[in-house]
């Protein structure tokens, strides 16, 4: 039997609002360190290999909402002025790429620069499997059936993040440039 102890509190409010609050990144880094020592053998997958991709699922989602956000701030003219439009309450990953490429694809001319067709093709892959974002949280949707080349799937996240950090960083530099005045930074 387990001893009793005194509960202490593990949460407090902070002061400011550091790096914890980016979340997309958070989940990214937390899934890429499990990937990477499931890939190298560290540590294994059956115990935390559902937790590994979860969170680089849950990281897609998030990653797509804030593109979303960032190429909705922007319109033809420049800066939209306006409140921005909030994100679609979906865990749909197709539906939320869709939603980006039609919002933040015509904001900047480097969009084919990009390799949105990987990504899309991880979008696609992670949407066959889990489409409304239960499967790798919750038993019995099937995916304790899968095997996951964790190798490859390390090379996947790796590229993913890099391309939809650099859109990102573009739609920012472009909100950026029109915000002081400037046209679309070539």
């Amino acid at each position: 039997m387990a001893s009793k102890i005194t509960y202490q509190s593990v949460f407090a409010t902070r002061q400011d609002t550091g790096s914890i609050q980016d979340h997309a990144h958070n989940f990214y880094t937390a899934s890429l360190r499990l990937i990477k020592g499931i890939a190298r053998g560290d540590i294994k997958s059956e115990s935390e290999g559902l937790a590994a991709v979860f969170l680089f699922r849950h990281y897609l989602e998030l990653a797509l909402k804030d593109l979303l956000e960032a190429g909705r701030a922007l319109t033809d003219e420049g800066l939209n002025s306006d409140s921005v439009q909030t994100t679609e309450r979906t865990h749909v990953l197709t539906k939320l790429w869709q939603l980006v490429v039609v919002d933040a694809k015509p904001k900047f001319c480097q969009w084919e620069e990009f390799d949105t067709e990987f990504v899309e093709h991880c979008i696609a892959e992670f949407d066959a499997v889990d489409q409304k974002g239960f499967a790798f949280r919750y038993r019995g949707h099937s995916v304790e059936k899968l095997e996951v080349d964790f190798g490859q799937l390390e090379r996947t996240v790796e590229h993913v993040n890099s391309t939809l950090e650099s859109i990102r960083v573009n739609l920012m530099l472009t909100w950026v440039g029109n915000e002081y005045g400037s046209e679309e930074i070539e």
